[in-house]
């Protein structure tokens, strides 16, 4: 193999730093606005974020804490009006520019594009949500080089579970091995993997942490001119020539595994 036919994004802490700053915060505004007696702290929606789901984050959150509902645990009506809410308050912090696009994503989405390879965004958030936020942190122009955005309740088993990123492989008839994906924690390369595709991690603000003995490459970043990514963690990667991660060093880990 080494011929990449697919590039594949996670959004939430890939495309941008969304996590600690846009989703946490937007959840607590639409919390406040409802009269909901929770604030999530930085270090305990770390913990949460291993929850995949906005909807099933906010289930398991309230079912433990059953006295902000008079002791009768989470409302799947008031679930669903939250969640709601807290996108409509994301997509707003997105259209005012918040959330600003990660290094290198921009530049490797343009070059897959040039290259004619496929590409997709794979997410647990609200499609609207990825959707905002691709158009305003990277770009018109790029948001319409993606040939899918397969996002929210798409699936009935989310990450870690490889369902998301089975169905791109079943729609474009894709093998695993011709696909490469973009992902920042466990859950997300646990996906990847369980669909037998190549992934690289670019570690986010919450994941820096966390196991990635998987990964076929590790990184803090993509890069970009002028921003060199550091050694990697997990996996050898050459970027002499360039220094950051470019279409052809993702096609050369390819090519090194499949040997």
């Amino acid at each position: 193999m080494g011929k990449m036919k697919a590039l594949i994004f996670d959004c939430d802490g890939v495309i941008a730093e969304t996590e600690k700053d846009g989703h946490r915060v937007s959840f607590n505004r639409a919390f406040k606005e409802t009269g909901v007696n929770a604030e999530w702290g930085v270090e305990e929606y770390q913990e949460l974020l291993k929850i995949a789901g906005g909807k099933e984050r906010m289930k398991v959150y309230f079912d433990k804490h059953s006295s902000l509902f008079c002791g009768e645990g989470s409302n799947e009506q008031l679930i669903m009006a939250l969640h709601k809410r807290k996108t409509e308050i994301f997509m707003d912090m997105c259209a005012k520019g918040e959330m600003p696009v990660r290094y290198g994503i921009k530049r490797l989405i343009n070059e897959a594009h040039e290259n004619g390879i496929l590409l997709f965004i794979c997410s647990t958030s609200n499609e609207k949500s990825v959707e905002t936020l691709i158009k305003s942190s990277v770009g018109e122009k790029e948001y319409h080089y993606f040939s899918g955005i397969f996002a929210g309740d798409i699936v009935k088993k989310k990450k870690p579970a490889p369902d998301i990123y089975n169905m791109v492989k079943d729609k474009f008839r894709l093998n695993g091995e011709e696909c490469f994906v973009v992902e920042d924690n466990r859950n997300g390369l646990l996906a990847a993997k369980g669909a037998g595709m190549y992934c690289v991690i670019t570690m986010s603000f919450y994941s820096h942490d966390e196991d990635f003995k998987e990964a076929d490459v590790v990184v803090s970043s993509l890069g970009d001119p002028g921003i060199a990514v550091p050694k990697s963690k997990f996996g050898s990667i050459n970027m002499t020539e360039t220094g950051f991660v470019t279409v052809g060093t993702l096609e050369k880990l390819m090519k090194k595994s499949s040997a």
